[in-house]
């Protein structure tokens, strides 16, 4: 017997043995959650907030864990192959539908070694451009683009990361040529704008709406599909170029084959812990707005974005070796 195949059979085993009694005795024990990215960063911060609501309402503790490296796919891993039993969790972010686009090989299925629980918080991104640009809509920006091809540059806090094909797929939906400029993270690439060392990016909303309203940057437009409560000014992207998305996005996951009692316990808790107004306001720091609903939406999101990042990542040649 392999050991691929013991383990398979030991799931299956595991998922038949445990019915619905298992939401009655769920948990007997503290539960951990992994952050695959460092503490103080948009992920972590989402846990912090969501963990100790979840701990109250399930009567066991929940341990955040930190075990971040390689873009979050060293905590991702850890999940992928712990016991399918709930008693351990990852606070996934968006970027682990950009995976299979950017990585030419990962320890794990992206969709298949995991169990959808819970689509916590969205938060859009914001195209922002220096105000030496003369453009001041989503419109005359792709306008402009496209009589200089070639001469903007846009921002992104690194390689393969999320405002980086998010910048590649508004090229791609509008037909503009912006040369990339990678940098080591976030801040600095939104500093390079203000700088108009580059001209253009997708920023944080939360980060980039201060420099907006201090007239350090133009916001033209979010990339949600409808304009942000913390900034209702700003149109979507989607008014100018239909069906465009880019959002950032926190869920919970589970290991796959966690029994269907358990994930649904567990999705209950946190659709009513997203709810709460202490919560809502924990979400707004990162400039997020609370989703929830059923397991159902996130298996669909992760469904349909992994396809998408695929393509606009083998289109935009952005690998990660």
């Amino acid at each position: 017997m392999t050991r691929t195949f013991a383990r398979r059979w030991l799931l299956l085993v595991a998922l038949l043995m445990c019915g619905p009694a298992c939401a009655d005795t769920y948990p007997s024990r503290p539960i951990q959650l992994i952050v695959p990215f460092p503490a103080g960063g948009p992920a972590d911060v989402v846990a912090h907030v969501v963990a100790p609501k979840l701990a109250e309402r399930l009567g066991q503790s929940v341990v955040i864990d930190n075990r971040y490296g390689v873009d979050g796919i060293v905590g991702t891993e850890i999940v992928a192959k712990a016991a399918p039993d709930g008693y351990t969790l990852l606070l996934a972010t968006s970027a682990h539908v950009l995976h299979p686009g950017t990585y030419r090989s990962l320890p794990f299925d992206t969709e298949k070694d995991f169990a959808p629980i819970s689509l916590l918080v969205s938060a859009p991104y914001v195209l922002v451009v220096n105000p030496g640009i003369p453009v001041g809509s989503v419109e005359e920006l792709i306008a402009y683009a496209k009589s200089h091809p070639g001469r903007l540059q846009y921002a992104s806090g690194g390689n393969g990361g999320p405002t980086q094909l998010a910048f590649e797929l508004f090229k791609i939906a509008s037909g503009t040529d912006f040369v990339p400029v990678a940098y080591g993270g976030g801040a600095e690439a939104l500093n390079s704008v203000v700088a108009n060392q580059t001209q253009a990016m997708f920023a944080p909303l939360v980060v980039a709406l201060p420099l907006i309203r201090a007239g350090k940057i133009v916001g033209l437009g979010v990339s949600s599909r409808n304009r942000a409560a913390a900034a209702p000014e700003l149109p979507a992207i989607a008014d100018t170029l239909p069906g465009f998305s880019a959002t950032s996005w926190y869920a919970v996951l589970a290991p796959a084959a966690t029994p269907s009692a358990i994930v649904t316990r567990l999705n209950r808790e946190l659709d009513a812990i997203v709810r709460l107004p202490d919560v809502k306001a924990g979400f707004a720091e990162i400039g997020g707005e609370p989703v929830g609903g059923p397991a159902a939406i996130l298996a669909a999101v992760i469904r349909e974005e992994i396809p998408r990042w695929v393509r606009v990542a083998k289109e935009a040649r952005v690998h990660i070796e």
